[in-house]
């Protein structure tokens, strides 16, 4: 396939692959089961803890999966699942991560839910040299690639979610921002974007506040970023916390504009936050305002038949960002497996198999998630662009796409 491919070719072979998973036509012909290879895949999800507003829309997204892809008998291997939950703990995703390398005997990693977890498995996937496709944002999971080379992810880059909100911030006249965000992994990447992003845009990077995750109490740092001369607050964390630090800013009397970031691109931000959270304006992905977006947007049918998909079998209105980042790391994995280099042999060894899907992973070209199209290279192991950013804005309890 050529790297560039007309709006409509993306939105039909998307929409057509989900539709046809939905109801078991794609792919070759059957082989009688007993030559079947198997593609396992291993999920690991922060189902409990912390992360767990984040991980329960990805866990109900692989297990769609699951639903769909291993009762399929068309195609010419089978797929398996399998699924833990690490409970937001980055010492249990590796030992879970190495249960599945080694007892499960996994081909593919797809883990894990939070920037700490992924970090903390990187020397263990890199040591087995099985694919690992994380659910979290951080850059630094998969650069540089180099040092990485078994690492991939799907969701779009803080980076390049930051370049369209400062961008939005700089046209509406904003001049000094502060940041308000955790203080691990995720809040320290999210840190150093924001103050490389500010300085390329134009903007004054004036203050700085942390919190730890299991922290209740914002208000010390709320009072500083107040007094601080601001014209704009970004928040960057994951709900409940994103939630506590902007009630927080509004308790102190702050009444300026709050910006968020990814990590409260969910539901539950809205649910936790109710009426406090209203006018907070937060990057998104295209899954959040899949049926707000510009209808030459390529992507917009593929977003929309997985929303079909999902909200058929979870209830309407709960497909979010989360879950399709779960949906294209699954996704991914199968794809790889199907296009890699092919022979018997090498589907019955598991260390070969293992290189050959990263091998393919890095060969996807112009594939049309619901994050967004997907470049891999050796180089690249996310292969977003711009494509998979927007902005929008909490009114009456819902993402309101901010039209730029």
């Amino acid at each position: 396939m050529s790297k560039t491919v007309t709006r409509a070719r993306i939105a039909a072979s998307l929409c057509a692959f989900i539709s046809a998973a939905a109801v078991g036509l794609v792919g070759p012909q059957a082989a009688s089961a007993q030559e079947k290879p198997e593609l396992r895949i291993a999920a690991i999800v922060s189902v409990t803890g912390a992360a767990s507003a984040l991980g329960a829309p990805e866990r109900n997204a692989v297990a769609l999966f699951d639903k769909i892809w291993s009762a399929r008998t068309d195609l010419p291997f089978r797929v398996k699942v399998i699924s833990y939950d690490d409970g937001s703990d980055p010492t249990k995703a590796v030992s879970l991560t190495r249960k599945a390398i080694e007892e499960d005997k996994a081909h593919v990693v797809v883990c894990c839910t939070t920037t700490p977890s992924s970090m903390a498995i990187l020397d263990t996937v890199k040591a087995a040299k099985i694919t690992m496709i994380s659910m979290a944002s951080n850059a630094a999971i998969v650069e540089p690639a180099a040092d990485r080379p078994f690492t991939f992810k799907t969701p779009t880059s803080d980076k390049l979610m930051l370049q369209r909100t400062l961008n939005y911030m700089k046209r509406h006249g904003i001049n000094k921002i502060g940041f308000f965000g955790l203080e691990d992994a995720y809040g320290e990447g999210g840190l150093k974007e924001l103050q490389t992003v500010a300085k390329e845009t134009g903007i004054d990077f004036a203050s700085a506040e942390r919190f730890a995750r299991q922290d209740t109490n914002f208000t010390p740092q709320a009072l500083r970023l107040k007094q601080a001369g601001l014209d704009a607050i970004y928040i960057h964390a994951i709900p409940p916390s994103a939630d506590l630090a902007h009630e927080a800013l509004k308790r102190v009397g702050y009444t300026g504009p709050i910006y968020h970031g990814a990590g409260s691109s969910i539901n539950a931000f809205v649910d936790i936050g109710k009426a406090n959270v209203e006018g907070a304006i937060i990057g998104v992905g295209a899954l959040n305002v899949y049926d707000q977006i510009a209808k030459d947007n390529p992507l917009g049918p593929v977003l929309a038949k997985f929303a079909e998909l999902y909200d058929g079998t979870y209830g309407k209105g709960k497909v979010d960002l989360f879950a399709g980042q779960s949906w294209d790391a699954m996704l991914l994995a199968v794809n790889a497996y199907q296009n890699m280099s092919e022979g018997a042999a090498m589907r019955d060894d598991l260390a070969g198999t293992r290189v050959a899907i990263k091998d393919a992973m890095e060969k996807t070209r112009e594939w049309p998630g619901v994050n967004g199209v997907f470049n891999i290279t050796s180089s690249d192991h996310l292969g977003l662009d711009k494509r998979s950013t927007f902005l929008s804005q909490i009114k009456g309890g819902r993402f309101v796409l901010i039209e730029e």
